[in-house]
């Protein structure tokens, strides 16, 4: 059963588009739908018949002729030679569409991007894989922006802000937020990142569907961080944006930048420190530079991050888990969060004592990167420093959770249950 589409404000997207939302939801949005459900995870079609060579020809044929419409033939092109491609190797061979995914460009911010190609919806609803997907999205960079970007410049920002205006199945249902070039089902591998796009209009509900839930499982209520739920949809939209650039900002500062670590960053230790720490050093930023929703921020964090990452089915292979255990046991063990004299098995948490423990943090982690000279010794040290809080786990997992970690598990079976959430035209 779908869950309900949500009446939130429709976000500031242009008559214009809106009519082109609706003409690709009655047309093209149902044939990619279609299609996707004969794909397997791998994006491969087992035993295609004649039915699925025509639903993809006509898919190929009204993504090209928008295309066409557009003034964009090149990356029709594109597509077209990359459909071809694989009805000649066979349906039942991986899909490899990197002649779509290198003709994308970012939109410039106030326009409207359009893509399709079998790729990797991230956490959208099961079943997930490289199956073929369309998105319609408007760019909307955060009103803070100007202004961050003097203060706090990106040295090299690639991210782009958007409102998801329509998609099919692996967009407009569940929690998929992210786009990135190396989703797109392809046989060769993404050398660069050129672009890196965010939905952030997708974020407002599930962030209150799921986080605050886990976190109320877990939290005394009055030390439950509620700044940053019931704001409205573009006040949300702007402090998750601002999070988004701060965040992918550090990663290319300090003195291991990521850039220059790409494979280094990516090794399972070194990325689950990296991401705690350009968090904690997001927060940071935002309260001792009073940038604007600095409270709202920092809820929005620890709430996505500590409570609502670790309910994850495959938590303890799933790295963003992972971030969120061992950031809540850092928080215990400093004293952030502790049992309630109230009792009740809830645990209080110390906002002020939280910052403490996230300027700790980043203390520790940058003490570590002047510590080492090598990839290898980064590695090591990182990999003895999550230990101290993420103990080895079963075969073929990173971890496994404590007895106290499971605290961070009791709302999973109600929110288990819950129907995938789903998204209509440019919702908030």
């Amino acid at each position: 059963m779908n869950a309900p589409v949500s009446t939130a404000p429709a976000a500031p997207v242009a008559p214009g588009l809106l009519a082109e939302a609706e003409e690709l939801q009655r047309t093209l949005i149902p044939l990619v739908d279609r299609f996707r459900t004969r794909q397997g995870d791998d994006g491969t079609v087992a035993q295609p018949t004649p039915e699925d060579r025509e639903l993809l020809l006509a898919v190929r044929e009204g993504a090209c002729a928008w295309y066409a419409r557009h003034r964009l033939a090149h990356r029709g092109e594109a597509l077209a030679a990359d459909i071809d491609g694989w009805l000649a190797a066979g349906l039942d061979s991986p899909p490899h569409f990197a002649r779509s995914r290198d003709a994308l460009k970012a939109p410039a911010d106030g326009e409207a991007v359009f893509f399709l190609a079998p790729l990797q919806s991230t956490n959208s609803a099961p079943p997930v894989g490289k199956r073929l997907e369309l998105f319609f999205a408007l760019r909307k960079e955060p009103e803070a922006l100007p202004a961050l970007a003097l203060t706090h410049p990106h040295p090299k920002n690639n991210c782009q802000s958007l409102v998801l205006i329509a998609g099919s199945a692996g967009f407009a249902e569940g929690n998929c937020i992210v786009f990135f070039p190396e989703n797109v089902a392809a046989h060769d591998k993404v050398r660069e990142q050129p672009y890196a796009m965010f939905f952030y209009n997708k974020f407002r509900r599930i962030h209150e569907t799921y986080a605050l839930p886990g976190a109320a499982a877990v939290l005394t209520p009055e030390s439950l961080p509620r700044a940053s739920t019931g704001l409205a949809p573009d006040v949300c939209f702007e402090i998750r944006a601002i999070w988004g650039y701060l965040h992918d900002s550090l990663h290319y500062q300090g003195s291991w930048p990521f850039d220059q670590h790409i494979s280094l960053k990516m090794n399972w230790f070194v990325g689950l420190l990296e991401e705690i720490k350009v968090d904690a050093k997001t927060v940071l930023t935002c309260i001792d530079d009073d940038i604007p929703y600095a409270r709202e921020l920092m809820a929005m964090v620890l709430l996505e991050r500590i409570f609502r990452y670790p309910q994850a089915d495959d938590a303890t292979r799933n790295f963003d888990s992972g971030t969120g255990v061992f950031l809540y046991s850092w928080l215990r063990e400093h004293g952030a969060l502790t049992g309630s004299p109230a009792g009740g098995g809830l645990l209080h948490l110390d906002h002020d004592k939280a910052l403490d423990a996230l300027r700790a943090f980043v203390a520790t982690v940058e003490r570590l990167e002047e510590q080492v000279t090598t990839d290898e010794e980064y590695k090591a040290a990182a990999k003895a420093l999550v230990r101290e809080h993420l103990p080895e786990g079963a075969y073929k997992q990173r971890y496994a959770f404590t007895e106290d970690q499971r605290t961070l598990l009791r709302a999973k079976g109600g929110l288990d249950r819950l129907p995938a959430l789903r998204f209509g035209t440019a919702e908030w």
